[in-house]
């Protein structure tokens, strides 16, 4: 498998909000390029450029740097003069230290031959089907052969040449493998499939994977409502937030310009910070065309806006107890706000939900 520790996905964000190209111009800063890398296992890296910042915001010489890896089972790093060796799959933290700061990127390392699935939980209602992607890098030349496997079940069916899930009942999760094969050499990573039918207007659930310089693989509930913007007619907004200990740490808000009352494919377009988040704009109870925010509570929080070209696909919209239900999936890239002119900056994110769906009719959006 190809992941990083749930506790170290939090880091790589917080810590890249905080000494990546954070601060103002006017606060000393050590600058690390690329802020995102990779490499193979076995193979060596040359350190990358580091730059410091003055209070004026002048470069000046680094002098010294010290290197060291936040995982030495993923990543080593000579500490003088930055070296960089690959130690095992997943992904940690490349730190520069000089004149008192801290210059922060992520390296992610990769086996020789691997494959990751790029949702690792899928949710489905009964009669939606899903291809199930999967990621797969090699050292080697030529493509790798993928095939996937899981248990007959009454639950749901799984294509072992395609990756075609199709869901049939509701029930447990169901656990699958998706294998690649390139010479000599097999690798497999897991997955499962659970089956939601909502009884009424509770208990959504999804799932959303973050990739890039914030990885995140993490379940969430999940929310649907069909609201009406100010003085205009109804429109729609998905949340998947996650909640712990009664507190929402992160949460992914997808926001339609018109309502959704049946199954159909819809753009995600672009924002920006200033759209999103500036005096005045209000893209939440006048939203001008389709958008998204990622957000996560570190320390500083860290948050990402959509770009145009991505998507999201309601499968299916049923009659529940109290409402309406709806399933579906999405896909774009996030850019992070601060690091929003850096393509480095680019999060891709995708995931798929089972939410209710409430009507708010009432005058003001909520």
């Amino acid at each position: 498998m190809h992941r990083a520790r749930p506790a170290a996905l939090a880091l790589l964000a917080a810590a890249l909000a905080a000494c990546g190209e954070n601060g103002p111009a006017t606060s000393p800063r050590l600058v690390i390029a690329p802020v995102l890398d990779s490499l193979f296992v076995g193979d060596s890296l040359a350190p990358p450029l580091v730059r410091y910042f003055d209070a004026r915001g002048d470069s000046q010489p680094t002098g010294p740097i010290q290197w060291s890896s936040s995982d030495t089972t993923v990543f080593t790093v000579n500490s003088a003069t930055g070296a960089i060796a690959g130690a095992g799959p997943g992904a940690a933290l490349l730190t520069a230290r000089a004149h008192g700061l801290t210059g922060i990127a992520v390296l992610v390392v990769s086996r020789v031959l691997d494959v990751s699935l790029l949702l690792d939980t899928i949710y489905l209602m009964p009669g939606d089907t899903l291809t199930i992607a999967a990621q797969v890098r090699a050292k080697a030349g030529g493509p790798a052969a993928v095939w996937y496997r899981s248990v007959p079940n009454a639950f749901h069916t799984l294509d072992s040449s395609t990756g075609r899930d199709s869901a049939k009942a509701p029930g447990p999760a169901q656990r699958f493998i998706v294998f690649a094969t390139l010479g000599a050499d097999t690798v497999a990573d897991t997955g499962a499939t659970e089956v939601v039918q909502l009884s009424d207007t509770t208990g959504g659930k999804a799932f959303l994977s973050v990739l890039g310089t914030a990885i995140q693989r993490v379940r969430a509930g999940a929310r649907a409502v069909n609201y009406r913007r100010d003085g205009d007619t109804l429109t729609f907004r998905v949340s998947l937030p996650v909640v712990v200990q009664g507190v929402t740490v992160e949460n992914l808000v997808i926001t339609l310009r018109d309502s959704i009352n049946a199954p159909g494919t819809f753009s995600i377009d672009s924002i920006s910070p200033t759209e999103a988040f500036g005096a005045g704009s209000d893209f939440v109870c006048r939203p001008a065309r389709p958008w998204a925010l990622w957000s996560i509570q570190t320390v500083p929080p860290l948050r990402a806006l959509s770009r145009s070209g991505g998507s999201i696909r309601i499968t299916q919209v049923v009659s529940v107890a109290h409402g309406r239900a709806v399933s579906g999936r999405f896909e774009f890239n996030g850019q992070r706000t601060d690091l929003y002119d850096d393509p480095l900056g680019a999060l891709p994110i995708r995931g798929t939900f089972v939410a209710p769906l409430i009507a708010d009719t009432r005058q003001t959006c909520s």
